[in-house]
């Protein structure tokens, strides 16, 4: 349960339509995710949260109630990873501040560079349930392993990051990574790339986890555009079982960009025994919905976003017209944006395939519930002698 108490600050309105949309988002949850539980099981997930949150794209910035969402949202997991946290943190220690002294997090330091577009990866957990075991890094090739795309060697576009956690009996290196992404066509190098960066952190830490007793799972936004195509192969192939999601990740639910995966080691890396043991979560099914009635909702917001969009791109067919530089691309962005303040159907247009991406994310969150009390196990071990590693 998060911090519901901030909510009196807001005016009226505001705070009617944001309690109305967390209370959906706790029935979305109770219905299709599984009941937390104190010892037995653990809830781990992955999200990308669209570019949380500097507006570098103008389409925000969030509004306070969409931070009430993430947080909600993140309160339903006892652990998650989370891709596209932006250099400045102000955004993730708000949400931070409404999930309450139970939840921690670990961040990277952001990844330089036009590939790297200015992002970290990150956990939160619930320090009830998971303890770091203060190992953390960045993961970087050696220089045998790195990843070719014909053109040359090199590493990730953005490093992934991997933690030691602890839950029950359960101790686990969690992993997460935000793959290159470039031209979906398959001949180009971009794709190419993609590949060799799934291959790689997969065959790098099923290479680890051969050393080490720990258990590794590796999540996040592989940009995999179908099961079964070169980059999903690509994770199973180096050893990764993966939750199979039966809905497309991404808002439109017809991309499989998002992935939980894990190297199977009998008798410490077991799925729970349930029909709600995994799945995507449709937060937009929830808060900020397609309807008509829901975008009129939004509509001030949406307009007030599309009114300094248009402003920016005056200043920009200004700027450009004093230089003497070509127009045309500026002219059609001011009269598209002009257009489409004028037409409430494209503002809805707007609002439902960008705006409100840029307010809860155009991907949604997966998770997974997996066991992790294995004392029944261990006790058999010591009556019996029989060694499983559980034993250290």
């Amino acid at each position: 349960m998060i911090n519901y108490w901030p909510l009196k600050r807001m005016d009226r309105k505001s705070r009617k339509r944001t309690v109305d949309g967390l209370e959906r988002i706790r029935k979305l949850v109770a219905a299709e995710m599984p009941g937390r539980t104190l010892q037995s099981t653990l809830v781990l997930g992955t999200w990308n949260i669209r570019n949380f949150d500097d507006n570098r794209f103008g389409d925000g910035p969030r509004l306070e109630e969409s931070l009430y969402y993430i947080a909600e949202v993140i309160s339903a997991f006892d652990v998650i990873a989370i891709q596209e946290i932006c250099r400045d943190l102000g955004p993730l220690k708000e949400v931070m501040r409404l999930l309450g002294a139970d939840y921690d997090y670990i961040v990277t330091d952001v990844t330089e560079g036009s590939s790297g577009n200015k992002e970290r990866l990150g956990f939160i957990y619930n320090t009830n349930k998971v303890r770091f075991r203060n190992i953390a890094g960045e993961i970087v090739l050696p220089w045998k392993d790195q990843i070719s795309d014909v053109t040359r060697k090199r590493q990730f576009a953005r490093t992934p990051f991997a933690c030691a956690f602890q839950s029950g009996w359960f101790r686990f290196i969690f992993s997460t990574v935000h793959i290159y992404y470039g031209k979906q066509s398959k001949n180009s190098d971009e794709y190419r790339r993609r590949v060799g960066e799934i291959e790689s952190v997969a065959k790098h830490l099923a290479k680890l986890a051969k050393k080490e007793k720990d258990n590794y799972i590796l999540v996040g936004d592989f940009n995999i555009d179908k099961m079964g195509d070169d980059a999903g192969n690509a994770l199973v192939g180096q050893g990764f079982e993966t939750t199979q999601n039966i809905i497309g990740s991404n808002s439109r639910k017809n991309k499989f960009y998002d992935q939980i995966s894990w190297l199977p080691r009998e008798g410490s890396v077991r799925r729970a025994d349930s029909d709600r043991s995994h799945g995507v979560l449709d937060v937009l099914s929830a808060v900020m919905r397609d309807g008509v009635t829901q975008f009129r909702d939004y509509d001030p917001f949406v307009t007030a976003t599309l009114q300094r969009k248009l402003a920016d791109a005056e200043e920009a067919l200004r700027e450009a017209r004093r230089k003497n530089k070509p127009t045309a691309k500026k002219l059609n962005a001011v009269n598209d944006f002009k257009k489409t303040l004028a037409d409430e159907e494209l503002r809805r247009d707007y609002y439902v395939n960008t705006w409100r991406t840029f307010q809860i994310s155009d991907h949604l969150p997966l998770w997974v519930e997996l066991e992790v009390d294995f004392s029944a196990e261990y006790l058999t071990t010591l009556k019996d002698g029989t060694f499983t590693p559980l034993e250290e």
